[in-house]
């Protein structure tokens, strides 16, 4: 995990990344988005402190953070993080957020936050229970989401029509996010037989009785609704005037004649289609947690044939380590014709060539986590809070000083350089002292001596301002007792005549933390000496700007 000055609840979780050298041929423009999560249900509540580190994330190519958004929500787990571009002509992050699972009242919400991460709009939850893997804004206002409800069912499927089974039935819903209607909505009790599940098993003790496994929904261009169920190895075509289903893909009652098989597919897509034809892109997990019926998982367009009935695989994306994952994950065509494929455990994900060349794959470090899906956008945010800037005073005495500047701004994306500013007293005009490149998501800066009120400003590449801090006060040395002169700031127009400092983009996080590491260590080992020896006299550091000294005997604890 990895630790921010600037960012100090969270927990964020570091990437291994590599990439291949392909000649002529490059990945895909723009950022992952992921929302790591450790358990299914959710984290459980607990009155001990928990850094923040469940929920949605957004990284750059190197796996560098960009937007931390876990204590935004708790550290609930956050599904189908993704950017939808198709409202009002601008950017926004939709997700679906989970209750935590001591609040059985709620199955969560579905979420809209749009590119300064202000909420704008929370769906209506509907009657049936929202599930949680779908939250697909293809035609705003309109979203697909997929639902669940438990039916009680007869077994006549299975020969005992006298027999009923409390059956956990999925379903989809197209509703209207701003006004909560229902455009359509469809269940699967009615229309797909018990009998179609590889899970199901009524002679079984404690029978499975997730039958179906929706994961997918996505609607054609002529209005039918493309589903995926994991749990029947099928995909489904759906009449959106009565809710018929027009044809199955794979399964036990599969329309057409295929010369391949998948398995706990997920993410069904629609590419393109016509009156013949039909191409569909999904991710064939190979496998389920009771199945294994491919060597590997992998990622397939495949080209219906309304005509002849037969399905035959375009392209195949095998994934890179030959592994399988049981459950979850996507795939995403770029716009580039790329393909991005998330495997989900740990992360791990992979780009392709359109034509299956690797050009990158990506896990987190931790094996602890794992994601439900990955994509990757183009992104553009400038937040509406102001940027984040910490500083502290470091020194072995009050002659020789330094401060060092750590700022960071959560999920803006255009700053490109750093630049800062210092005053002597609370009312006094600010001087500018030094100016940073940008150096991953959090920068440092050195300036000479005690600079106290201080400030930055973000600068994009052609050095126009983006935002700015306000003014905040600087920490002093917490193991350094002061002396009897007193601690003084310094007066910025006095310590830098010769005018700003410019650095090097990661010299001023190289410097920050090399200084930051000798002087602790000096004053770590000092300070009990200067205790014992040094002038029993203590400085009080007020907030207001005041300095106040306390004399008295410093008193050893024995």
């Amino acid at each position: 995990m990895i630790t921010y000055i600037t960012l100090p609840q969270h927990r964020v979780l570091k990437w291994n990344v590599t990439y291949y050298d392909r000649p002529g041929l490059e990945v895909a423009p723009g950022y992952w988005f992921v929302a790591p999560y450790h358990l299914n249900q959710g984290e459980p509540k607990t009155n001990r402190w928990t850094p923040c580190q469940i929920g949605p994330y957004i990284f750059d190519y190197k796996g560098d953070l960009v937007w931390a958004g876990s204590c935004e929500f708790n550290n609930q787990n956050v599904y189908d993080f993704q950017v939808v571009d198709t409202i009002d002509e601008k950017p926004y992050l939709t997700m679906l957020v989970q209750e935590n699972f001591a609040n059985r009242e709620s199955d969560g919400s579905a979420i809209i936050y749009n590119n300064e991460y202000k909420l704008v709009h929370s769906v209506p939850r509907p009657g049936a229970a929202i599930d949680n893997h779908e939250f697909y804004l293809k035609e705003p206002p309109n979203a697909l989401l997929i639902t669940h409800r438990n039916e009680d069912m007869a077994l006549a499927d299975f020969g005992h029509p006298e027999r009923q089974l409390g059956i956990r039935t999925n379903g989809f819903i197209e509703l209207d996010i701003n006004t909560g209607k229902y455009l359509f909505e469809w269940f699967s009790g009615d229309h797909i037989t018990l009998d179609e599940s590889f899970i199901l098993n009524p002679n079984d003790r404690f029978p499975d009785v997730d039958y179906l496994h929706m994961n997918s929904v996505d609607k054609g261009a002529n209005g039918d609704y493309l589903i995926s169920a994991r749990h029947t190895n099928a995909i489904y075509l759906i009449s959106s005037q009565d809710g018929q289903i027009i044809w199955r893909l794979g399964g036990k009652k599969s329309n057409f004649e295929m010369d391949f098989q998948f398995t706990g597919q997920h993410s069904a897509r629609f590419v393109s289609q016509n009156s013949t034809h039909i191409i569909i892109s999904f991710l064939d997990n190979g496998a389920t947690f009771i199945a294994v019926n491919e060597p590997t998982s992998s990622a397939m367009y495949v080209e219906i044939d309304l005509l002849t009935m037969k399905a035959r695989v375009l392209n195949r994306y095998m994934r890179p380590d030959g592994g399988r994952n049981p459950a979850r994950g996507n795939m995403q065509t770029l716009p580039n014709t790329n393909v991005l494929v998330s495997w989900s455990y740990y992360g791990y994900m992979s780009e392709f060539t359109h034509d299956g060349q690797l050009l990158m794959d990506a896990s987190f470090a931790s094996e602890r986590f794992s994601t439900y899906r990955a994509y990757k956008f183009p992104w553009r945010s400038q937040p509406a809070y102001a940027p984040t800037l910490l500083s502290s005073c470091y020194g072995v005495n009050g002659s020789v000083l330094s401060t060092v500047f750590h700022v960071s701004w959560n999920g803006a994306t255009d700053v490109q350089r750093w630049r800062f500013f210092a005053r002597g007293n609370a009312t006094a005009v600010d001087r500018e002292i030094g100016e940073v490149a940008k150096n991953g998501f959090e920068s440092s800066f050195i300036a000479r001596g005690f600079m106290d009120w201080v400030s930055v400003q973000a600068l994009d590449s052609e050095g126009n301002v983006l935002g700015a801090s306000g003014v905040s006060r600087t920490e002093p040395p917490e193991y350094w007792p002061g002396s009897v002169s007193g601690l003084v700031p310094d007066d910025p127009d006095a310590v830098y005549v010769e005018g700003p400092v410019q650095l090097p983009a990661g010299f001023g996080a190289f410097a920050g933390l090399f200084i930051g590491f000798v002087v602790s260590t000096i004053g770590y080992f000092c300070y009990p000496v200067v205790r014992r020896l040094a002038p029993l006299v203590q400085l009080r550091y007020s907030r207001d700007g005041t300095y106040e000294e306390e004399l008295g005997l410093m008193k050893e604890k024995v």
